[in-house]
């Protein structure tokens, strides 16, 4: 048996689920909302998951499912196909717990202390926050997924460690990607952030920190961010947040940030393009219309082979004259890349 991938499939319209036993094929219809009483998918697709047991696929097929705190549990897979659109949060701590193809409105999963959840081909739409892990989370995989119109954090946590947020589209959304740390050297290694595609953010695309946080070797690149619609500074303070790619953690060791893109927009100019804190490389990167191209506030830094445009106040600033390298980056006008970062290949 455990060699076998059992598969329940919830259907629309069909039979009410029946008892089965584990590795059956569990059918459940759909919960309707009522002319005033909305009810309740959550104990439905439970019975479902149960049903399909470790290892085990649960098919949403496509309908509107109301959940409340869905809990998923570890050594699944729950895939939506298209049309089947979830309302309501979910939870899923792992290990080895996949949620695709599922369509979110307004919904919020929640993978604090999670080990290996993956989060990939979803569509979050509406609401404040899309996937949060104030708890932490290791092995976590968020793969191209589309964010639409999510105002606060949409991807936001303190305390990820070895995981990859790879090829996610997001669309008029507020701070994309919200990465918090702790001076704590049993998190933020190994965590990558790449092929993202940002349009449209209102605050900053990837913020990193806070000061006073360590990371090791982070690595950001093949990231475009295009189009801002940055609201200003937050309330009650006057810093800027019109920055592509803030990366302040200031115990941060060994960050590599190459090959990203960052364009201002036709809403105003920009007040840095990439800035960075602790240890690290910064190349190959192309930023355009933004005050500062470059800030580096640390020591042992390395900035060299970047695309610098149309920058007002500095193309490259050592904010606090620390030991580093700056060399040649180019300031000439010259064509803007057009090959936006494709998806790589993703199956659940």
């Amino acid at each position: 048996m455990t060699l076998l991938r059992t598969i329940a499939t919830l259907l629309v319209g069909a039979a009410a689920a029946a008892p089965g036993l584990p590795g059956n094929a569990q059918t459940v219809r759909p919960q309707n909302a009522g002319a005033q009483l909305v009810l309740d998918d959550t104990a439905s697709i439970e019975f479902a998951m149960k049903g399909a047991g470790p290892g085990g696929t649960v098919t949403v097929q496509p309908g509107r499912y109301r959940v409340s705190d869905l809990v998923v549990p570890a050594d699944i897979v729950l895939r939506g196909l298209r049309g089947a659109v979830i309302t309501g949060n979910l939870v899923a701590q792992g290990p080895n717990t996949t949620i695709s193809g599922l369509t979110f409105a307004g919904s919020t999963i929640e993978i604090s202390g999670s080990q290996s959840v993956t989060i990939g081909d979803c569509v979050f739409e509406g609401g404040m926050t899309a996937i949060t892990f104030n708890g932490g989370a290791r092995n976590a995989l968020i793969i191209n997924n589309d964010f639409k119109q999510v105002a606060g954090g949409v991807i936001t946590g303190w305390g990820l460690d070895q995981s990859t947020i790879s090829g996610n589209h997001f669309v008029d959304c507020g701070q994309c990607i919200n990465l918090g740390f702790n001076n704590d050297r049993t998190r933020g290694r190994n965590v990558v952030v790449e092929r993202n595609i940002f349009s449209g953010t209102a605050r900053m695309p990837l913020e990193v920190g806070p000061f006073g946080a360590y990371t090791e070797n982070m690595i950001v690149r093949d990231n475009w961010a295009e189009d801002f619609k940055n609201r200003g500074p937050d309330p009650g303070t006057t810093d800027g947040t019109f920055v592509a790619y803030s990366l302040v953690q200031t115990y941060g060791v060994n960050t590599v940030v190459t090959g990203n893109y960052a364009s201002a927009g036709v809403h105003g100019r920009g007040g840095i393009g990439i800035e960075l804190d602790g240890s690290g490389q910064i190349a190959h990167n192309y930023i355009q219309d933004f005050n500062f191209g470059i800030v580096v506030y640390g020591a042992d830094f390395d900035v060299h082979d970047n695309a610098l445009l149309n920058t007002t106040d500095a193309s490259v600033l050592n904010y606090a004259k620390r030991r580093g390298r700056i060399g040649s980056n180019d300031t000439r006008q010259q064509p803007a890349p057009t090959a936006r970062p494709e998806r790589r290949p993703w199956a659940p």
